[in-house]
């Protein structure tokens, strides 16, 4: 069977056995992993509830005075919503396709609801998720074990699972943009003494931009000194991203240090630079940056390869390494054009 056929087959079996299913579930509470929700987020916040059922925990989260959506693929789950006097909006959706907005919720419930999506769509979903709640926190819960089965419903029907190991499914929430905050597991209601749910508490943390520093230094005969990064091959500055409490000056004395072994002292601010990164730079993730190029003179020290370096030399203006990045030759030109005003760009 087909992953959409599978989908199908779920949600026919949630539309034949909504009303046994709400009889016998919709008064459960899930205490400790609402709580643990509800504690991470802001008064009223704006909160959906993927995969809600019949809507039992999104009563829950407008009891507590969020602003919370439902949405279920299953009409007949959110025809139960309605009967037993849900009144926060519940929606036909799937998840994986919401119809919101980017960054439309500040937090997402995910109970019981990723586990019916095979694992091969699982991170396209998540990601979908992730799009939503930008930034914001998020609870997934999911059965515990190996692999993926169709089970019975006791109501008639087949229902579709998902089954994870708490490594597998924290790996997965971190490659689909997530961040890992807690996790723990609780029993089944009707198999107590057996842990078999494992709930995953995570946020899509503000990716603020990294600041950094470069030197352009030079020797008495205007050469600058460049390294061949030992990741990737290429020549460059020394330079790196700024530590916490450090100035821009301190980092770029630092980085200078550690990558060739000169002592540095800063003699002026050449440059200040701000460019997305992305894969093709050299980076899992993309980000932005922002980079302060700072003109210096070697006042001590000795050259010395670092593990980030695989070579150090001196380099005439005019013959710089055809394997330079392309962002540090605007930066030695700019260093070098004797421009009193720094360069913005």
């Amino acid at each position: 069977m087909s992953d959409r056929d599978s989908s199908k087959e779920t949600i026919r079996t949630y539309d034949h056995t909504a009303a046994d299913f709400a009889a016998r579930w919709f008064d459960t509470r899930l205490t400790e992993s609402m709580s643990r929700f509800a504690g991470r987020l802001g008064p009223g916040a704006r909160v959906l509830d993927v995969g809600c059922g019949p809507g039992r925990d999104t009563a829950w989260l407008a009891e507590q005075g969020f602003d919370a959506w439902g949405v279920d693929l299953s009409y007949g789950m959110l025809l139960e919503g309605l009967a037993r006097g849900v009144r926060s909006p519940l929606i036909q959706a799937d998840m994986a396709h919401l119809p919101f907005r980017t960054g439309s919720f500040a937090g997402l419930w995910v109970c019981a609801s990723l586990l019916h999506i095979p694992k091969a769509q699982a991170g396209d979903v998540l990601r979908e998720l992730a799009r939503v709640v930008q930034p914001g926190h998020i609870l997934v819960a999911v059965k515990r074990g190996e692999g993926e089965a169709w089970t019975e419903s006791a109501g008639g029907g087949q229902r579709f699972f998902a089954y994870y190991s708490p490594a597998e499914i924290q790996l997965l929430m971190e490659r689909s943009g997530f961040e890992v905050l807690d996790w723990w597991q609780s029993q089944d209601h009707h198999l107590p003494g057996r842990p078999c749910w494992i709930h995953v508490l995570a946020w899509t943390k503000i990716r603020t931009p990294r600041t950094g520093s470069c030197a352009v230094v030079l020797d008495e005969q205007g050469r600058v000194l460049l390294t061949r990064r030992a990741d990737n091959g290429r020549w460059c500055l020394p330079g790196g991203h700024l530590d916490y409490g450090e100035t821009v000056e301190q980092c770029a004395v630092r980085e200078t240090l550690e990558e060739t072994g000169l002592i540095v002292e800063v003699e002026r601010l050449t440059g200040i630079y701000s460019r997305p990164l992305e894969p093709a730079d050299g980076v899992a993730t993309p980000r932005h940056i922002v980079v302060v190029t700072l003109l210096c003179r070697a006042i001590g020290g000795q050259l010395a390869l670092s593990t980030e370096t695989t070579a150090i030399d001196w380099f005439a203006p005019g013959e710089l390494p055809d394997a330079l990045w392309p962002f540090h030759r605007q930066r030695i030109v700019d260093a070098l054009a004797g421009q009193e005003r720094a360069f913005i760009r």
